[in-house]
């Protein structure tokens, strides 16, 4: 509605309200408030036609449409609060030509018209970020780089900026001055901003050096942690324990404390297994004959394994058992390490170790793999004249 029409209007409603016989100075105020009102109706209008074609045409297009970036942005309402701006846009260009009269009324309008605008475009940008936080959580990279800390940066300076500049509105000066004069509170700023700042700079160095992730295992025994990160914000990591808690650990101390990633056991083919069992030393001798056809019979060795090494104890033999046991699991992965050795003795006995590595790396799973494998061999043990060392208690002294 330009200068002439709005003009036009008026005049000619006011010609009609004063054949009317309506007093010339109270049609030209009752001609101007009918003006307003007119602009103010097809304002609204405008604002519910850009919501129409939003809701059932352009929502109609993001569904047929094969990408996901516009289902995004659809989702967090940025067309729709962008729409919001239309009728104060509409309003700004039409209304002071209409109550041209009042220039107190149209300053008070248009200030009220100038925060809205601001406010609105704080929420268009504020939905912006999270759907580019959303489509960026499609990428296979996200995992690996999330960049929520930096979204939440983004924010802070937008409302920021945003929360100035309605001040600026308001008190009728330059944003620039009141920006000039943050440099007075800058101290108060870093102290209120403090765990903000120290997030995001841990953030900037935990994905440049790719210490942590979404969906790595960590334990921190400090704060009692251990579990699956499953959100990386600015001032926080979120951690879902193994029972089921949720641990909220500042993002700064990932850089400051120290933490263990166990990504690389995945990385490396497996979880590791390394375990020992103690062999009792007074059970260690060389078997007869008997025993090496009692082996052979139950299959636990071949004739070809007793004789590779004629000399060997009853615990080579069980070596050479358990090794070749280990080899015929299939979970177990035979690129990566795997042996059965003795260690240092000890006044315990002569430690056995089990070294391999063992996939799938779930953790249930291979907890019940190491249960059922070392049942299996304390209760062969005895088949090689072996003992598994335990301290004596009360009951043994009979």
């Amino acid at each position: 509605m330009n200068q002439i029409t709005a003009h036009t209007l008026n005049r000619d409603f006011k010609s009609v309200l004063t054949d009317w016989g309506v007093n010339d100075k109270f049609a030209g105020y009752l001609a101007d408030f009918s003006t307003l009102i007119i602009v103010l109706f097809v304002s609204i209008i405008v604002y519910y036609i850009a919501k129409f074609v939003i809701n059932r045409i352009l929502r109609r297009l993001v569904e047929k449409s094969a990408s996901k970036w516009d289902d995004h942005l659809y989702g967090q309402k940025v067309f729709t609060r962008l729409a919001m701006l239309l009728p104060a846009i509409f309003l700004k260009v039409a209304l002071a030509p209409s109550i041209s009269k009042y220039p107190e009324a149209i300053n008070v309008i248009e200030l009220g018209l100038h925060l809205y605008i601001t406010f609105i475009f704080i929420l268009v940008l504020n939905s912006f970020l999270n759907a580019v936080y959303h489509i960026y959580g499609d990428l296979e990279v996200a995992a690996s780089k999330p960049i929520k800390g930096y979204i939440q940066v983004a924010k802070i300076i937008i409302f920021i900026v945003g929360g100035i500049t309605i001040i600026s509105i308001l008190i009728g000066k330059s944003p620039l001055t009141l920006f000039a004069g943050l440099g007075a509170m800058s101290a108060v700023l870093l102290l209120i901003f403090r765990d903000s700042i120290l997030g995001f700079v841990a953030g900037v160095q935990l994905s440049s050096n790719k210490m942590l992730n979404i969906g790595d295992w960590i334990t921190m025994p400090k704060y009692n942690c251990d579990g699956t990160v499953i959100d990386i914000s600015l001032v926080t990591v979120k951690v879902r324990n193994f029972d089921n808690s949720v641990s909220y650990i500042p993002s700064y101390t990932f850089i400051s404390d120290t933490f263990q990633n166990w990504r690389s056991m995945g990385d490396a083919g497996g979880r590791r297994m390394k375990r020992s069992m103690l062999i009792d030393i007074e059970t260690i001798h060389f078997p007869d004959e008997k025993t090496g056809e009692n082996l052979v019979a139950k299959k636990f060795l071949t004739t070809e394994d007793l004789g590779r090494f004629p000399e060997t104890t009853n615990l080579g033999l069980f070596r050479q058992y358990v090794l070749a046991y280990l080899q015929g699991i299939p979970n177990l992965n035979k690129d990566a390490s795997l042996m059965v050795r003795a260690l240092q003795p000890t006044e315990f006995g002569v430690p056995l170790e089990l070294y391999a590595f063992y996939v799938p790396t779930d953790w249930d799973e291979f907890e019940d793999f190491q249960a059922r494998l070392f049942e299996h061999l304390f209760a062969i043990l005895p088949e090689f004249g072996l003992k598994a060392y335990q301290r004596p208690s009360g009951g043994d002294r009979g």
